[in-house]
This record gives structure tokens, C-alpha cells and sequence, in this order.
């Protein structure tokens, strides 16, 4: 499995990803998911987006990212909120307390994971009875100019071709962007799926936003530096000579899954 650093992306990334709508979290309060005064553990939290606004509904946070660079921009995007603690460490080694934490949330990495190795470590972190939530957001395909952005990027692939992203490239099938081989693996390390559902919604973007946003997809973020900005210049140009308008209304979905740990303390 191939894997991204996106750390070269760091800044790109807490600036262009900030796109996860708050209903997010309304929504799992709303299953059954208590947010407020629950110890959260953020594996692959990135620069700490998710791990902000679990800190903001009342968590206290660690927040888990093996890049340097990630952790760097996530303590100063984070400044001294007392609820979020960065910790530069694997999801599958995280050095954490056993049976600590009420929540474990997973935010666009469960994909990176050695899963096996980290469902271990879950199991070790969290209190039976705790929530496990895995969460997939980005932008879909539907728009033209989506299409011919993905199509600029596979074109300046080195196979051209687009492949999805980490153990998504191997997934014999998908349900609700989640390979149908994930649900077997958490029913097996007894974690019961509660809910699975997913979230429609749009995000606006400035042609600069936009590019921005680009840059720290993986296909993108795998790219040496010069052959990205390359990429970026002709998306860039393509956009300023068939879009009018400076803004665009880029469609996401968001999908979830709210596990149950039904281990037991040993």
C-alpha cells in the first residue's frame, strides 16, 4: 500500500480542508453519541480540524498524527486550548492509557491504517462500551469542474491513472465509500456497527481556495513539488478560461460509522 506524507501539504491542508459541516457532530449527539466532558482520542487527526471541534462541543482531546510537520501547524492552529493535547505518534502505537477513552474518531485515514494493528490498539484505548467512529468526507465527481481538474491531474500522473487512495485501491467493493472488507474486520474485532449513514452538502470555492484544496489530495500531495505546481498552473489556467465566476459550489458527502466496542477488560 502506498502511502502519502502529507506533511508537505501541511499548511495547504488546515487552510483548504476545513470543510467538515458542523451538523457532523449534531448528528452523532443525536445517535446516542455524548461529545460534551467524553476523553477523545483523534487518530490521523492532521492539523487538528476535527479534533477543534470536538474540543469546542466540551471533549478533551489527544490528538494522534505520526507527520511532524502536521503536528507543527495543528499546536499553533489549536494555540493554548487546554481540551487538546498533539501527539506525534502512530494510530497503531499511540503510547496512550488503556481503557481510558470514551470515543476513538477516525477522519479521511482509516484507509492508511495497518487496521489490524490499530483495531488492537483501539481495543486497548478505549472502554467497553465506548464509540468507535469512522468518518470519510471529500467531493464528489458530479460537476464539470471536478471532472476535468481529476482529469488534468491523471493526465500528469506518472501511469495515468487516478487509483483510490491506500487500502481503498483494493477494496473489492464500496458501501458508502467504505470497503465492504472493513466491516468484516470490525465485526471480527467485536465492534458492533450501531449506525451507518452518510451527508450530503456543498462547500464554496474561490478558484484560489479550489486549488488549494486540490493540492492535498493524495494523488496531488504524492507529487514532487515541481510537477504539483505544474499540475496546479494548468488547472489554474483551464479554470480562468472557461469559468466566469469566482466562486463554485463544489457537492461533498460525508459518510460515518458509529461502532460499539464490545470487548471486555481482561
Amino acid at each position: 500500500m502506498k502511502t502519502v506524507d502529507f506533511g508537505s501539504v501541511a499548511e495547504e491542508y488546515l487552510k483548504y480542508r476545513d470543510d467538515i459541516p458542523e451538523s457532523l457532530l449534531e448528528g452523532l449527539e443525536k445517535r446516542g453519541v455524548e461529545i460534551s466532558g467524553s476523553k477523545v482520542v483523534d487518530l490521523g487527526a492532521g492539523p487538528g480540524l476535527l479534533s477543534k471541534m470536538l474540543s469546542n462541543r466540551g471533549a478533551i482531546v489527544d490528538a494522534v498524527e505520526p507527520s511532524e510537520k502536521l503536528v507543527e501547524t495543528g499546536r499553533e492552529f489549536v494555540g493554548d486550548d487546554p481540551r487538546i493535547k498533539f501527539r506525534q505518534k502512530y494510530a497503531e502505537d499511540t503510547g496512550l492509557k488503556a481503557d481510558t477513552y470514551d470515543i476513538v474518531t477516525v477522519m479521511r485515514a482509516w484507509h492508511w491504517f495497518d487496521t489490524e494493528e490499530v483495531l488492537k490498539e483501539i481495543k486497548r484505548i478505549l472502554k467497553p462500551g465506548g464509540h468507535l467512529i469512522v468518518m470519510d468526507s471529500g467531493f464528489t465527481s458530479g460537476v464539470k469542474i471536478v471532472k476535468k481538474s481529476l482529469k488534468i491531474i491523471k493526465n500528469n500522473a506518472s501511469d495515468k491513472q487516478l487509483k483510490k487512495a491506500g487500502a481503498k485501491e483494493d477494496a473489492t467493493q464500496m458501501i458508502n465509500s467504505f470497503p465492504v472488507e472493513w466491516f468484516d474486520e470490525w465485526k471480527y474485532s467485536r465492534f458492533d456497527l450501531q449506525e451507518l449513514y452518510k451527508m450530503d452538502y456543498e462547500v464554496k470555492f474561490t478558484n484560489e481556495e479550489w486549488l488549494g484544496r486540490l493540492a492535498t489530495v493524495s494523488w496531488l500531495a504524492a507529487f514532487k513539488e515541481k510537477k504539483r505546481k505544474r499540475t496546479l498552473g494548468e488547472i489554474d489556467e483551464y479554470i480562468k478560461e472557461n469559468f466566469s465566476k469566482d466562486t463554485h459550489k463544489i457537492p461533498h458527502v460525508l459518510s460515518i460509522a458509529i461502532l460499539e466496542n464490545r470487548n471486555k477488560k481482561k
